[in-house]
């Protein structure tokens, strides 16, 4: 039987966020539910027993399925190594482990931080947990750095946010009752803001609710993989973060393929015609030639701007 802290169920549920359609991530890895991606053996052999296929873009995951899974992932595949190296560790620093796991995948336990929490030093365990993976594409993301703070406290102190409940049950109803309504937390919504100021969706990072409201919805009508709800929920924002990273690798290929010599050029037509996109995965595709890698990786971005550039042909900017 698991001897971690329940309230691992919904501290991790919690961050990982629930989002009952596919998606992919900010690296392009296809995921559903709280985080569950084809890379977990569990969650594998769970979606091929019940659909027989592989995972895709599009699928949807019944809700009470998703708080199902996530506890068969917990159990049966995060939990093993914290069980089998550090069963003497607390039950509160076992369920932290537990999440680290779960969220950076099995291979954080070879990390200084799991070799700390081994030893029985638990101090050192936090200190290495709370400073460890807190970026993603070498951007620093507050979210991450929230959880691994919160997760330090856990570990050292058995300090819980407040919003993480005991369940009174393993069943998903009780798992489901455990967590508060899910969204973003305050930092992850105001960087999806900031991403959205950035792109063009808004003018400014102050605006007013129903303006942000407005911006999401046309950032999902040019993303239909997403859910057309004007939410800035996890998909909606690891999404924003694609696009972001693919304008940032664009810009920096386009300028170690010789591309960046038409920099002037490029201006002159955004200022014409409006569409930055176009130039700027256009420079992206540029890096076929030195980096299939890249193309593919943003495969659905290039799609977009592709499908974009023909409407534009076609019937002009509305």
């Amino acid at each position: 039987m698991p001897t971690y802290d329940p309230r691992l169920l919904p501290f991790t549920g919690g961050h990982e966020g629930k989002v009952l359609r596919a998606y992919r991530d900010p690296v392009g890895v296809v995921t559903i539910g709280f985080g569950f991606t084809w890379g977990s053996r569990v969650f594998r052999e769970w979606w091929l027993d019940k659909h027989g296929r592989k995972l895709k873009l599009g699928d949807r995951i019944a809700e009470a399925d998703a708080y199902a899974v996530l506890k068969k992932l917990i159990d049966a595949e995060y939990y093993g190594p914290v069980r089998k190296y550090a069963s003497h560790a607390s039950p509160h620093a076992q369920a932290s482990a537990t999440d680290m796991l779960f969220n950076c995948g099995l291979g954080a336990s070879k990390w200084t931080w799991f070799k700390a929490l081994v030893r029985g030093d638990i101090r050192d365990a936090a200190r290495r947990l709370k400073v460890t993976a807190t970026t993603a594409k070498g951007r620093r993301l507050p979210g991450l750095v929230r959880r691994r703070a919160e997760a330090a406290a856990i570990m050292e102190f058995n300090k819980w946010p407040a919003w993480v409940k005991v369940p009174r049950s393993s069943g998903s109803s009780d798992i489901a009752e455990s967590m508060p309504a899910w969204r973003l937390g305050e930092d992850d919504f105001n960087q999806g803001v900031r991403w959205l100021v950035d792109l063009s969706y808004l003018s400014d990072k102050a605006a007013a609710p129903d303006l942000v409201t407005s911006a999401v919805r046309r950032f999902q009508e040019a993303h239909p993989q997403l859910d057309n709800d004007g939410i800035l929920g996890r998909a909606t924002l690891d999404q924003i973060q694609r696009v972001i990273d693919a304008r940032a690798k664009s810009a920096k290929g386009a300028a170690g393929t010789g591309a960046g010599a038409a920099t002037g050029a490029a201006e002159q037509a955004v200022s014409a015609t409006g569409y930055g996109d176009l130039i700027l995965y256009g420079s992206l595709a540029v890096l076929v030639v030195g980096g299939i890698w890249l193309a593919w990786r943003y495969r659905d971005e290039l799609a977009i701007t592709i499908k974009g550039a023909g409407s534009l042909k076609a019937g002009g900017r509305a």
